[in-house]
């Protein structure tokens, strides 16, 4: 009933956002309260941090552990590690063995996997309340015994599945070339963020099982996770379940934080050219912003929505609708740690070349800089991104493990270390005003800090 009593309370927001458009700036008082996630969160002596979130709503539970650690956190010369580390996480444990997969989908598990993004690698899945402490087993034993079952055998095949990936995501997929050289470009060689997150050809194939040791003794500490549960459980027996399964872990010291520095904009445009086996050139614009919920994270989210995501925005209108010089447009933006990553790009239509394309997708961010978005493309895009959010909270774990309920919780103990950060996040999406909007274009989005990446078609293979 929980649920049904939020999802209606949100609905009514809803409504309110739909039929009146925002003031420039959110009048707090005229608000309706912002959504909150109610948590209890401790620690375990071994220095596991554990956040529970009960709703009796569904006889449901969601199990998401998050470790700390991700491709910012990688030996130089092993890119792409933490990734195929999550890979081997699916590979058996001591106790558990090669019946992941067979134990969890005999008990109805859902929504059942794993994502490595640049700060953090998590792990999640869905399970009938009843089966709580089955969940909790599994994630326990791959956290204290993944190496016992692990052999050079198993990391040479998710090697191969890794490495196919690579080749199935960028360098036998269209435009894949021309993404890798925009996360190439972007931050420098040696910069944590530099590259893809499934790393080099070259650097897979040198991984070794002594790395595997290595990173896993670094990095796979119950002092360097978080588990949280959300959904239907008792929680002082929870806490009895959390306290057997992960409580005898052995004590490990939590990895030393690396420099947190935030990373600055680029100090000069850069362009690069890809030719790549395609129809259609497409235009890529990619900038270094501020870190995830620093000050302008807000406002360059708002930002993204105000460019696409859509036939009203004023990309789509601009460039395909009203010039015609593109078939489709994108903007979006990902935070993280140390420096988030702006992307704007644009595919040229018919007969127009890449030239052109780039001087009218400059010209709309020059435009938005000048002058801040109308009230009605601010009040669409809050709208957008606030739609977006209220309909997370109707999961408990979302797909990628980073949204649900389980997984907002999970992200905002990450960055802000407070998993009660959501209504701070609401406020912050709300207040954005158009003088934000043209603020953090004119700072952040300048033609100065931009790399652009233009992908040229060619007929034959480069």
């Amino acid at each position: 009933m929980k649920l049904a009593r939020l999802v209606l309370a949100l609905t009514a927001s809803l409504v309110v956002l739909g039929h009146a458009p925002l003031p420039a700036r959110a009048d707090a008082s005229a608000l309706p309260p912002p959504p909150e996630i109610r948590f209890e969160k401790y620690q375990l002596d071994n220095g596991l941090e554990v956040i529970l979130h009960r709703d009796s709503s569904l006889p449901l539970v969601a199990v998401n552990l998050w470790y700390h650690v991700g491709p910012a956190n990688e030996p130089k010369g092993r890119s792409g590690f933490a990734h195929l580390f999550e890979h081997l996480m699916f590979e058996g444990s001591k106790h558990v063995g090669h019946r992941f997969d067979a134990l969890l989908e005999a008990a109805g598990a859902t929504n059942v996997n794993g994502t490595t993004s640049w700060d953090r690698t998590n792990y999640f899945e869905t399970v009938p309340a009843r089966y709580l402490e089955l969940a909790l087993w599994i994630e326990s034993d791959r956290m204290g015994f993944l190496l016992d079952s692990l052999t050079k055998e198993r990391l040479d095949v998710q090697r191969g599945v890794v490495k196919n990936e690579r080749r199935q995501s960028y360098e036998n997929a269209p435009y894949g070339k021309s993404s890798l050289a925009l996360l190439d470009g972007l931050y420098p060689e040696g910069h944590p963020y530099h590259g893809a997150v499934i790393g080099s050809m070259k650097d897979l194939d040198a991984a070794s099982m002594d790395d595997v040791r290595a990173f896993y003794t670094a990095f796979y500490a119950p002092s360097n996770a978080t588990l949280t549960l959300a959904g239907d459980f008792e929680p002082k027996r929870a806490r009895e379940l959390i306290q057997k399964y992960f409580g005898p872990l052995r004590k490990r010291d939590k990895p030393a934080a690396g420099a947190r520095t935030p990373t600055p904009p680029l100090a000069a445009a850069r362009h690069v050219e890809v030719p790549e086996t395609v129809e259609l050139a497409k235009v890529a614009f990619g900038y270094i912003t501020p870190p995830a919920y620093s000050k302008d994270d807000a406002a360059l989210d708002v930002t993204a929505a105000v460019l696409a995501g859509g036939k009203a925005t004023r990309l789509y209108r601009e460039l395909v609708v009203k010039k015609r010089i593109a078939s489709d447009v994108d903007a979006s933006l990902d935070s993280n740690q140390l420096a988030s990553t702006f992307e704007v790009s644009a595919m040229v239509a018919g007969k127009h070349d890449a030239k052109e394309l780039e001087a009218g997708l400059s010209s709309v961010l020059e435009e938005l800089g000048k002058s801040g978005p109308t009230p009605a493309e601010l009040s669409r895009a809050k709208r957008r991104l606030l739609v977006d959010l209220y309909d997370n909270l109707q999961l408990l774990n979302g797909p990628g493990g980073e949204s649900g309920r389980a997984g907002l919780l999970q992200r905002f103990n990450h960055y802000l270390g407070d998993p009660g950060g959501l209504p701070r996040y609401v406020r912050a999406l709300e207040n954005v005003s158009a003088a934000d909007v043209a603020r953090v274009v004119q700072t952040h989005l300048g033609a100065g800090h931009r790399l652009v990446v233009t992908t040229v078609p060619t007929k034959e293979k480069p």
